[in-house]
């Protein structure tokens, strides 16, 4: 399974002067996004997508990669600095990082949440470069009823965790696989939803639809919310990184955060703010004094620092893998390998190894010089916490705008990006999420297809659909994700679909 020769070019791209500027640039810019609130890593990488039409795969993966690691972390900045978190990743770390910066140790919170998120990083890239393959291997064996099985897990799971309402989010999954059926037939060449026009015979175009979803949408909001000018002490923002003794002593929260982080990553739709809650709830309940956690303790900030940066390389496990997006902001990366003619899944490791190590090698590139890069930075960047909104916004429509029609010279696409962008605002507007939509944008294709070949393998057998091993464990593996809430309460006597405290 080791190709030398593969890690060999893969290094060998990775030292390449662009592909190291690309991610620095990468770095930086995500943690510009990161820090802005409202802002977050699928919007950054929606942003930066447009502009990687012309790169190399390597050059342009390893920067919607560096973008992807820092924005998550950058989030934990402003809620340090001023309690209001850059990403829905860092809602937990404001508990106790800006309790620690209002006690005059930002520094020192700021320390911990970098140090924490490097590792946290760092581990679930191990996780991804020895699981990924053997997952690989595994899937190569998939057929039309596995890749059905999986769609149907990835979507479910989605939709479960998307929002309060699952019945809202079936609603909106099952309108995002409704536009993916726009355009010719892939079977037949059959019409479907074309209105006349030429420009939808390849359906939706799905890089325009998923700028507009989260960017644009995004521009809709912001402009709705209130304009107030933030101002907070930037001396305070000196990194002051924890030493041995200190690592040593959470040496148990950070191992077991890491894991977490990267087992709920993997699992489609729950993404970094799940991770970070979940691990943050977990080191509560395991503390001896559970009373400290919130007042400005570094476990506080350890925990959920730790495991939202962990959930990057799980993410990544089923979306090279499967094709199935761990999240919001793995379903846009899926657009960038389309776009580098790259067809992620079980094939993509035989195909182009060179590129997955390339991947593998950048994320630790990516984990190492994101401490230097976010130990000089922090300060700096940290100031854009000071820019209205009235500037950001607009910046964030143009770019959108200019992205999508320098690379493409059409105006039906820049339609498709302002639709996209409507769409997701009535969605939000609606309190529906946009996670199920984009993910049922994205697994549409793969649904489909799967279900209508296995319907031909079934030849009118439902039975059929349901012999294949693999394809079993999957569904016996959606049942328990679904039954295990009700069992759980059940067995600690709380009543069916209760909330946890």
């Amino acid at each position: 399974m080791f190709d030398s020769a593969a890690v060999g070019i893969a290094f060998a791209n990775l030292v390449d002067p662009f592909t190291m500027l690309m991610l620095v640039a990468g770095i930086l810019l995500g943690l510009v996004i990161g820090i802005l609130p409202g802002l977050g890593p699928p919007i950054a990488i929606a942003l930066a997508l447009p502009f990687t039409f012309y790169m190399d795969p390597v050059p342009s993966l390893i920067l919607l990669l560096a973008i992807y690691n820092a924005a998550i972390y950058g989030g934990s900045i402003s809620a340090i600095a001023v309690g209001i978190p850059g990403t829905g990743a860092a809602i937990a770390t404001v508990m106790d990082g800006h309790a620690m910066y209002k006690q005059g140790r930002g520094g020192e919170a700021l320390g911990l949440s970098l140090t924490g998120s490097i590792i946290g990083g760092l581990v679930s890239v191990v996780c991804l470069t020895f699981i990924a393959p053997v997952l690989a291997t595994v899937a190569i064996k998939f057929g039309p009823r596995e890749f059905l099985a999986i769609s149907v897990f990835g979507l479910v799971v989605v939709v479960r965790v998307a929002g309060a309402s699952l019945a809202k989010g079936l609603l909106v999954g099952g309108l995002g696989i409704f536009l993916t059926t726009w355009g010719l037939d892939e079977l037949n060449g059959a019409e479907r939803y074309t209105f006349g026009t030429y420009h939808l015979y390849e359906g939706i175009p799905l890089v325009p639809f998923l700028v507009g979803v989260f960017a644009v949408s995004e521009v809709l909001i912001g402009a709705e919310r209130a304009l107030k000018r933030v101002e907070f002490d930037v001396a305070s923002l000196t990194v002051t990184i924890p030493g041995l003794k200190t690592l040593a002593k959470l040496k148990g929260n950070i191992t077991r955060s890491s894991l977490v982080g990267t087992v709920i990553g993997i699992i489609p739709g729950e993404g970094a703010a799940v991770g970070a809650f979940f691990a943050y709830s977990e080191e509560k309940r395991r503390s001896k004094h559970p009373e400290r956690f919130g007042t400005g303790i570094p476990e506080g900030i350890v925990a959920p620092e730790t495991a939202n940066n962990a959930t990057v390389g799980g993410a990544l496990i089923p979306t090279l893998t499967l094709g199935v997006p761990g999240s919001p902001a793995a379903a846009v990366l899926l657009g960038a390998f389309l776009i580098q003619g790259l067809a992620p899944g079980p094939t993509l490791f035989d195909e182009r190894p060179d590129i997955m190590y390339s991947l593998f090698l950048g994320l630790f590139a990516i984990n190492i010089l994101l401490l230097f890069i976010g130990m000089v930075a922090i300060r700096f960047a940290a100031k854009l916490i000071m820019v209205p909104m009235t500037v950001i916004m607009p910046t964030v429509l143009l770019l959108s705008f200019t992205g999508i029609y320098a690379v493409s010279n059409s105006l039906f696409n820049v339609g498709v990006l302002l639709g996209g962008g409507i769409l997701g605002y009535v969605v939000r507007k609606l309190g529906y999420s946009i996670a199920p939509l984009c993910i049922g944008f994205v697994l549409g294709p793969i649904l489909e297809n799967s279900l209508r070949q296995s319907i031909t393998l079934a030849d009118g057998s439902v039975a059929e659909f349901f012999n294949t091993p693999i394809g079993l464990g999957i569904y016996a593996a959606l049942a328990l994700t679904l039954l295990w809430g009700p069992i759980s309460n059940r067995l600690k006597g709380k009543p069916s679909g209760g909330q946890a405290s």
